[in-house]
């Protein structure tokens, strides 16, 4: 513009002055090598604004042209992007839609442009592992963590495909790595609890459970019923590594609120019978059902394989004395007196049990009782109420 308005200025100054330099016209000599150029003051005042002028157009012709270049190029830049998101959105609704092959298709192609490429190779990722290319899946993620090394998303899109076909140990190594730098991030907290639950990693998961909790991950009730999970998963593998002996140790170590946890004596108990350790865990379940007659400790008594089974038949005489209409103790002691041999009152106590609730087991305790008794019309009559209480009338 600034060039324009000098060239207008130069051309009304030649047109004004050029009246009074038309008689004086003045003589110009230029040499140069052997050549000689003449020429009068006005020539060469004329000459030198026309090549002026000349240039200004060349650079003006030079400038559009380069200018319609890159306009040319942008263009085809902007048609480029303007398609690589119509893939992108169109990809991502194929991954929803479970259309694997076309979704990797689009949004593996249209990464390059796309203004966020690594949520392209996020779902690129996903549309892989969908065909069951597990290493196309890795060669997305990891091109997407190229796009940003420390992305929180890239490392949880991993893990959470990796837990998705089970590969529970690699997920973990990732999320560990993750965990260091991000330990309250709730949705890596609840991906470690996956884990955990699936490597059976007791310890690693009682440990978490409280920061499940204080990240809103489970709730208080959920963090109770897995720690029971987690304890009795540890009694599990103690009970396989070190017998009773690492049982027991283990139970010494519990602190006193779980000791009067009824499922955690149900878990210990039972542990205790797969090592023949019934006299052991004798004494434990008893003070427990003393101390809460739950249904699944009394239903654990006549589990047991004990040399004298008096003290256990004394024991459950004493609860039932003041619990007599409690039918998981009646049915409890009619079974330790069958298993003592002891039929007569090993059926009254199974008749008040199934007079109180009907129970397919103690009909069969009851009928096996009698047929001890030599009462087979009594045994029958008996089977005949079990086969009606294990198939009702269909009306």
């Amino acid at each position: 513009m600034v060039k324009l308005l000098l060239l207008v200025i130069a051309l009304i100054a030649g047109i004004i002055v050029s009246p009074d330099l038309a008689g004086h016209q003045g003589y110009v000599l230029i040499s140069f090598a052997n050549q000689t150029i003449e020429m009068s003051l006005t020539t060469l005042i004329i000459v030198a604004i026309a090549i002026v002028a000349i240039f200004f157009v060349l650079e003006f012709i030079l400038r559009r042209l380069f200018s319609f270049g890159s306009s040319t190029r942008g263009w085809f830049s902007g048609r480029q992007v303007r398609k690589a998101r119509r893939n992108t959105a169109e990809g991502l609704l194929k991954v929803a839609e479970g259309d694997w092959k076309t979704a990797e298709k689009m949004l593996s192609k249209s990464a390059k442009y796309s203004d966020a490429p690594i949520l392209n190779y996020l779902a690129a990722a996903e549309a892989a592992q969908g065909l069951g290319k597990t290493q196309q899946r890795d060669q997305y993620l990891q091109l997407a963590a190229e796009q940003d090394t420390e992305n929180l998303a890239v490392s949880l899109t991993r893990a959470k495909l990796q837990i998705r076909q089970q590969q529970f140990e690699q997920a973990l190594a990732t999320l560990q790595d993750v965990h260091q730098h991000n330990p309250r991030n709730p949705m890596v907290l609840n991906l470690l609890q996956q884990c955990y639950l699936q490597l059976e990693d007791w310890k690693a998961l009682q440990a978490l459970l409280p920061h499940l909790t204080k990240a809103g991950v489970i709730t208080a009730a959920e963090e109770a019923q897995l720690d029971i999970q987690a304890q009795c998963g540890q009694m599990h593998h103690l009970s396989q590594q070190s017998g009773s002996d690492g049982l027991i140790s283990y139970w010494n170590g519990m602190n006193r609120k779980d000791k009067h946890n009824p499922a955690l004596v149900a878990c210990f108990v039972k542990q205790m019978i797969v090592r023949h350790a019934d006299s052991d865990a004798f004494p434990i379940l008893r003070d427990a059902i003393k101390k809460n007659p739950e249904q699944n400790l009394i239903n654990l008594m006549p589990q047991l394989t004990l040399p004298d089974r008096h003290p256990a038949i004394v024991s459950l005489q004493d609860l039932l004395a003041n619990n007599s209409n409690n039918p998981a103790l009646q049915s409890a002691l009619g079974q330790m007196l069958m298993a003592d041999n002891q039929w007569q009152p090993a059926k009254d106590h199974l008749q008040k049990a199934v007079a109180i609730r009907p129970d397919v087991t103690d009909y069969a305790h009851l009928v096996a009782t009698l047929e001890q008794l030599g009462d087979k019309q009594a045994a029958a009559e008996v089977s005949r109420q079990a086969l009606q209480l294990a198939k009702p009338d269909q009306a």
